[in-house]
């Protein structure tokens, strides 16, 4: 057997093994003095491993942040969210659907939406990482307006204004201003922003509570 068509099982557990060190001491590091104050070297020892270990098994310090990032955006529950949405037939359960889809991954991932949220200041590589994580997060919400547009649900020309009115009571921002910043639980905070959808966008006559 030549050696360029051999894997190693055991050699690739323990590449995997590394990574996942390498990630979790640089989430740690992130999250406790900053994306900007970390550096190479400490995510490396916290890992306990070689700098150069850190650069081969993820990259530099912007593709270590984007390799925990895609953690979080590869979320099956996001998936699993767009297909319960495109079940329903109750436009308000749609809107409940998606805020208890996003409340979970939120809540699952709150420490790397917080790395993201305060990595932007540092460096214009985080920022370009935020812009997309934030596309990708607004194109799982349009899924679900879209879905209000198919149920009719939409008073007409609403289809734009819908999208901006999802991303600002779903977004990363809310979910941080009212767990964070002010305190409330997110059962709390779930059902309030789903109810806030739901008053915003939907007419009396179609909602169902």
């Amino acid at each position: 057997m030549s050696r360029a068509g051999y894997h190693s099982p055991r050699r690739e557990q323990a590449a995997a093994a590394t990574r996942e060190a390498i990630l979790d001491a640089a989430r740690e590091l992130f999250a406790s003095q900053g994306y900007g104050r970390t550096t190479m070297g400490q995510i490396a020892s916290a890992a306990r491993v070689a700098a150069n270990t850190v650069y081969t098994s993820v990259g530099g310090k912007p593709q270590v942040l984007l390799a925990i990032i895609e953690e979080g955006t590869g979320d099956p529950t996001a998936a699993e969210t767009i297909e319960a949405v495109g079940r329903t037939t109750d436009p308000a359960e749609v809107i409940r659907l998606t805020a208890g889809g996003v409340r979970e991954v939120s809540e699952r991932h709150a420490q790397t939406v917080a790395i993201l949220l305060d990595s932007v200041r540092d460096d214009s590589a985080a920022d370009e990482i935020h812009g997309e994580a934030q596309r990708q997060f607004r194109q799982a919400l349009d899924r679900c307006v879209l879905r209000l547009e198919e149920l009719g649900a939409l008073e007409p020309g609403e289809e734009g204004r819908a999208s901006d009115v999802f991303w600002y009571l779903f977004g990363f921002a809310s979910w941080r201003t009212l767990i964070t910043d002010l305190g409330w639980t997110w059962d709390e905070a779930e059902r309030w922003l789903a109810q806030r959808c739901i008053d915003a966008l939907l007419p009396r006559r179609g909602r169902r509570r």
